[in-house]
């Protein structure tokens, strides 16, 4: 056995007697007592511990005596509090180091220990396995270490540097211009691409690691050991300086890398890279915003103040001056705490952020949040007047006109709702629910997503239409023939959790297969006048004569108005807005566009869905994504599917099949850890699944900038609420399907929250900035010293939060200008 470079034995024999119960003297010990030429011995170290306490009380008497005849008393706090403040972390700091080399003394004294007691009580052959066991142990022990600093590389987004021979990888195109802006934009693209590629081999370099520690470990579990190697290998393994307390982490499916911004337009720095990494809802500190919006807030909560004064003291009047009086307090405090506080810990932020500001305006550069990865993404303009082209030539289903509609379109609803209620087909009190408003109502406008993880990157196209005169219209056909739609339509699901409690009952063979397909460009490609029968011919089957008091006749003609007066305005960066008209299928983004597609779809679909519920087979439909199983041939289904495709000219769909399938994302990407340690124990229907899928998420976490602490934390929190116990032990026991049924019910853990009473608790909302992290307990005690006595009393008060902007609504413009969405006033009018 080889002994531990920082202790000396003193003899073979282990006494209980010694003052520290030591098998050895530390060598820092015997170092210390040569240098004062005294003996060393348990003893002398005592005796010295009892000197160096005597000692420091009598340098604390001192120190105090000193104070108190230097400085008056009530100088004593302030000058206290000072010292401590700076010298506390240094203190701290040094007694976490001495901690930590104590802790290494006492593992040495347990080697020590579990040597002479093995030596004593083993054979020869024993003391031989020991000596392998050991070196064995140091291997594994070096391939753990080597990992800690791969997985620590991972957190911190830095490949080894053995793969930094890549950065001298350049592109090159002798016929351009260095500064032309196409080989500028290849040259970000072939960096992007690069710098992934050292993290996937990071990734490759991580499970080579993981596969030879499992190698090592295989290999020490197939022998058969002695009975004392079991306890020096717990002394080396359990208490080992170098040893890694962190789990490990089995890089058992595809780790997801922090999201890397998608630039395809402009030659950003490395610090801009990183602050457009941060993503769309990272939200920078903006203390000017929070004093900018400040009076505002001051306002409204002086109103709704007076207003509960006056309601519990039923008077009239104005407000009491104990309103105002706390209103200035509270601005005071707010602006103090605000104004003094300490600037942001990243310098580069500000100027990035206006750098970016200034690209989109002199480069027309555009900045959009990708469809499904949520990053941010970069384009020219042209780029995306090219694709929006080819969007619309590829579904010609828009054509454009020469001015803005809205107008038009109030003027047209409102006739046609004053008509149906001329004709006694809708109540007058629903027209002035549905009746568009001439100053609130704006004209829908489009803009595009970017769907990055498809080829060439095309267009999602949204429609918002949230003020539009139809929107009211389009609410209410949501809200009344979605929920029939619902009823009878059982294989329609609305959310994953639905779909893993009805997967959970079935039963499948090794004949058994999967498949997805989903509907390409649904919304935009159905019919209008076919879609708008299907919805009448689906309530008559059912036996609906009226629906909320309304003929099927009228119902027809809501949706058919709706649908021939969707308009909507498209303005990209630099350019002047573009009126268009939707000739074809509805808007995405209007309400009733989803359930007009819906019903449309269920009777594409009926022929197809009864013969799978007839074999007794399984069929989901989430929107326009599909899936089944079926005990038929790959070639059956193949011919089935195809033929399916050429049902309908209007509805194309492309599918996908096998033993596993990928359907409603159910891989976790970012989360906090309890959501995603919830939703993977209700994914997983085997414990290794879920035991695999937890470490992904951790790795996943980790590699977001989750700090590990945070981390345990709050999966063990998880595993508390749901198993009694913080370790993931009993949940991926033999008990993993009663826990995992558990979760499966929505109602889990669900805690009952008090409902704000609007009509009597007080609901403040105030922007947020991290000086007033805490600023609500500050904020109870100054109403509580203002208020208390008073009839405000016991009212319920509630201190909330805003936040300031996020990089998103920062960058990203969507809206066009306000002279292309609302309704100018005419000459007659402003006059």
């Amino acid at each position: 056995m080889v002994r531990s470079p920082s202790v000396v034995p003193k003899n073979d024999v282990i006494t209980a007697q010694t003052s520290f119960h030591f098998a050895i003297i530390p060598i820092e010990c015997r170092y210390f007592f040569k240098t004062i030429k005294e003996k060393c011995t348990f003893e002398a170290i005592k005796a010295h511990q009892n000197l160096l306490e005597k000692k420091y009380k009598t340098l604390e008497n001192e120190r105090e005596n000193k104070l108190h005849s230097c400085f008056e008393k009530q100088e004593w706090t302030s000058i206290i509090s000072f010292v401590k403040n700076t010298i506390e972390k240094v203190l701290e700091n040094k007694k976490k180091n001495d901690q930590r080399r104590l802790d290494n003394l006492l593992l040495d004294q347990i080697r020590e220990k579990a040597t002479l007691e093995i030596k004593n009580t083993g054979k020869q052959s024993e003391q031989q396995h020991i000596q392998r066991s050991h070196e064995k142990f140091m291997r594994t022990l070096d391939i753990k270490l080597q990992l800690d600093k791969i997985e620590m590389r991972f957190v911190e987004n830095m490949p080894p540097p053995s793969l930094n021979i890549f950065d001298k990888l350049e592109l090159y195109a002798k016929e351009l211009k260095p500064n032309d802006n196409v080989l500028s934009s290849l040259r970000e693209q072939w960096k992007s691409i690069l710098r992934k590629t050292k993290l996937d081999l990071t990734a490759l370099m991580r499970q080579a690691k993981v596969a030879e520690l499992k190698q090592i470990n295989d290999e020490h579990q197939n022998k058969k050991g002695v009975h004392n190697e079991r306890k020096l290998v717990r002394a080396l393994s359990r208490h080992h300086p170098g040893y890694t307390t962190s789990k490990l982490h089995p890089h058992h499916t595809a780790i997801n890398f922090p999201p890397q911004a998608n630039n395809k337009a402009a030659l950003l720095r490395d610090t801009e890279v990183r602050i457009l990494n941060l993503g769309p809802k990272f939200v920078p500190p903006a203390p000017e915003q929070v004093l900018e919006r400040l009076p505002k807030e001051i306002g409204q909560m002086k109103e709704k103040v007076s207003a509960a004064w006056r309601r519990v003291t039923k008077t009239l009047g104005r407000q009491p001056p104990i309103v105002d009086r706390f209103c200035e307090r509270i601005e005071d405090e707010i602006r103090k705490t605000v104004t003094t506080e300490a600037p942001t810990r990243d310098p580069t932020l500000k100027p990035a952020i206006a750098f970016f500001r200034k690209i989109q305006k002199t480069n027309n550069i555009i900045f959009r949040q990708t469809d499904k990865s949520k990053v941010f993404h970069t384009d020219t303009r042209e780029n995306y007047i090219k694709k929006s082209e080819i969007y619309m030539n590829k579904t010609n289903a828009y054509r454009e006109i020469q001015s803005s509609p809205l107008r038009e379109m109030i003027e047209k609803t409102d006739k046609f709702l004053r008509n149906l209620v001329s004709s006694k087909r809708i109540p007058q009190a629903l027209l002035d629910k549905l009746r568009p408003s001439l100053t609130e109502s704006e004209l829908p406008h489009l803009y595009y997503n970017p769907k990055d993880h498809k080829i060439n990157e095309p267009l999602r196209p949204i429609v918002s239409g949230m003020k539009s005169p139809l929107a009211k219209l389009s609410s209410f056909l949501d809200k009344n023939i979605r929920p029939l739609f619902d009823r009878h339509t059982p294989y329609s699901i609305s959310n994953s959790m639905i779909f893993l409690k009805r997967l959970k009952e079935f039963k499948t063979t090794n004949e058994t297969n999967m498949y997805t397909f989903d509907v390409t460009d649904l919304y935009t490609m159905i019919p209008q006048r076919e879609s708008v029968l299907a919805i009448c011919e689906f309530l008559g089957r059912y036996g609906y004569k009226k629906v909320c008091g309304i003929t099927i006749n009228t119902i027809k003609d809501l949706f058919l108005h709706v649908l021939e007066n969707s308009y909507f305005v498209l303005q990209l960066p630099g350019l002047k807005p573009k009126y268009y008209q939707q000739i074809r299928g509805g808007a995405m983004g209007s309400a009733c566009t989803q359930v007009l597609a819906d019903i449309y779809i269920r009777k594409w679909e009926s022929q197809f869905s009864h013969e799978q519920h007839r074999q007794r087979e399984l069929y989901f439909r989430f929107r326009d994504d599909i899936f089944f199983t079926t005990k038929q041939p790959p070639e059956r289904i193949e011919e089935i599917l195809q033929e399916l495709n050429k049902k309908n000219p209007n509805i194309g769909i492309k599918w996908e099949g096998g033993k596993t399938v990928e359907y409603l994302d159910p891989h976790i990407t970012r989360n906090i850890p309890y959501s995603a340690a919830l939703r993977a124990t209700r994914i997983c229907s085997h414990s290794e699944d879920l035991y695999h899928e937890l470490e992904k998420i951790r790795i996943t976490l980790l590699l977001n900038k989750y700090p590990p602490r945070f981390i345990d934390k709050h999966i063990g929190r998880f595993f508390q609420d749901l198993t009694g116990i913080t370790t993931s032990e009993t949940l991926l026991g033999n008990d993993h399907s009663k826990f995992r049924e558990l979760v499966l019910d929505t109602t889990w853990n669900k805690k009952e929250k008090r409902q704000i009473n609007f009509g009597t608790d007080i609901l403040l909302h105030f922007t947020y900035a991290p000086s007033l992290a805490n600023f609500g307990t500050h904020f109870h005690q100054i109403w509580q010293e203002i208020f208390e006595g008073t009839p405000l009393d016991d009212i319920p008060v509630i201190y909330a939060n805003r936040l300031t902007d996020s990089l998103k609504h920062i960058l990203v413009q969507k809206k066009p200008s306000k002279e292309a969405i609302k309704l100018l006033p005419t000459s007659s009018e402003a006059k």
